[in-house]
Protein backbone atom coordinates (compact mmCIF):
# COMPACT_ATOMS: atom_id res chain seq x y z
CA UNK A 1 0.00 0.00 0.00
CA UNK A 2 1.16 3.52 -0.75
CA UNK A 3 2.66 5.33 2.29
CA UNK A 4 0.61 8.44 1.45
CA UNK A 5 -2.60 6.41 1.64
CA UNK A 6 -1.56 4.81 4.93
CA UNK A 7 -0.79 8.23 6.39
CA UNK A 8 -4.11 9.65 5.23
CA UNK A 9 -6.00 6.63 6.59
CA UNK A 10 -4.21 7.03 9.92
CA UNK A 11 -5.18 10.71 9.93
CA UNK A 12 -8.83 9.79 9.31
CA UNK A 13 -8.72 7.21 12.10
CA UNK A 14 -7.14 9.51 14.66
CA UNK A 15 -9.34 12.46 13.77
CA UNK A 16 -12.44 10.28 14.13
CA UNK A 17 -11.43 9.31 17.65
CA UNK A 18 -10.53 12.91 18.45
CA UNK A 19 -13.85 14.23 17.15
CA UNK A 20 -15.85 11.82 19.30
CA UNK A 21 -13.67 12.64 22.30
CA UNK A 22 -14.24 16.37 21.73
CA UNK A 23 -17.98 16.41 21.02
CA UNK A 24 -19.18 13.71 23.43
CA UNK A 25 -18.94 13.08 27.17
CA UNK A 26 -16.89 10.17 28.42
CA UNK A 27 -18.38 6.70 28.21
CA UNK A 28 -18.56 6.49 32.01
CA UNK A 29 -20.73 9.64 32.11
CA UNK A 30 -23.00 8.24 29.41
CA UNK A 31 -23.23 4.92 31.26
CA UNK A 32 -24.38 6.64 34.46
CA UNK A 33 -27.30 8.43 32.79
CA UNK A 34 -30.57 6.90 31.70
CA UNK A 35 -32.33 8.14 28.55
CA UNK A 36 -35.68 7.57 30.27
CA UNK A 37 -34.76 9.69 33.31
CA UNK A 38 -32.78 12.34 31.42
CA UNK A 39 -33.97 12.62 27.81
CA UNK A 40 -32.16 15.95 27.36
CA UNK A 41 -28.82 14.26 28.07
CA UNK A 42 -29.61 11.52 25.53
CA UNK A 43 -30.51 14.18 22.96
CA UNK A 44 -27.23 15.98 23.65
CA UNK A 45 -25.30 12.73 23.17
CA UNK A 46 -27.04 12.07 19.87
CA UNK A 47 -26.37 15.62 18.68
CA UNK A 48 -22.70 15.14 19.58
CA UNK A 49 -22.68 11.86 17.66
CA UNK A 50 -24.00 13.67 14.61
CA UNK A 51 -21.40 16.44 14.83
CA UNK A 52 -18.51 14.02 15.45
CA UNK A 53 -19.60 11.70 12.64
CA UNK A 54 -19.83 14.63 10.24
CA UNK A 55 -16.32 15.70 11.11
CA UNK A 56 -14.93 12.15 10.91
CA UNK A 57 -16.54 11.50 7.53
CA UNK A 58 -15.51 14.93 6.26
CA UNK A 59 -11.85 14.42 7.19
CA UNK A 60 -11.91 11.00 5.54
CA UNK A 61 -13.44 12.46 2.38
CA UNK A 62 -10.88 15.26 2.22
CA UNK A 63 -8.01 12.83 2.76
CA UNK A 64 -9.44 10.56 0.06
CA UNK A 65 -9.65 13.39 -2.43
CA UNK A 66 -6.03 14.34 -1.76
CA UNK A 67 -4.68 10.79 -2.09
CA UNK A 68 -7.05 9.63 -4.86
CA UNK A 69 -7.78 6.54 -2.73
CA UNK A 70 -11.06 5.54 -1.10
CA UNK A 71 -9.30 4.04 1.93
CA UNK A 72 -9.35 7.17 4.18
CA UNK A 73 -13.05 7.76 3.46
CA UNK A 74 -13.85 4.14 4.27
CA UNK A 75 -11.84 4.36 7.50
CA UNK A 76 -13.70 7.55 8.46
CA UNK A 77 -17.06 5.91 7.79
CA UNK A 78 -16.16 2.73 9.67
CA UNK A 79 -14.83 4.62 12.67
CA UNK A 80 -17.86 6.92 12.82
CA UNK A 81 -20.22 3.95 12.56
CA UNK A 82 -18.44 1.88 15.17
CA UNK A 83 -18.14 4.76 17.66
CA UNK A 84 -21.82 5.64 17.22
CA UNK A 85 -22.72 1.99 17.86
CA UNK A 86 -20.52 2.00 20.97
CA UNK A 87 -22.10 5.17 22.40
CA UNK A 88 -25.62 4.00 21.57
CA UNK A 89 -25.05 0.62 23.21
CA UNK A 90 -23.73 2.31 26.35
CA UNK A 91 -26.60 4.82 26.34
CA UNK A 92 -29.26 2.11 25.98
CA UNK A 93 -27.71 -0.54 28.26
CA UNK A 94 -29.95 -2.10 30.89
CA UNK A 95 -27.11 -2.67 33.42
CA UNK A 96 -28.54 -5.86 35.03
CA UNK A 97 -25.55 -6.33 37.36
CA UNK A 98 -25.68 -2.88 38.95
CA UNK A 99 -27.55 -2.25 42.17
CA UNK A 100 -29.92 0.69 41.98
Amino acid sequence: MDPMTVGAATLALSQSISAFHTYLPTLSEVRQKSPQNDPAFAADVRLGELAAAGLAIGVGAIASSLTKSATPAIIGLLMAGSLIMLYESVLRADRPFEVS
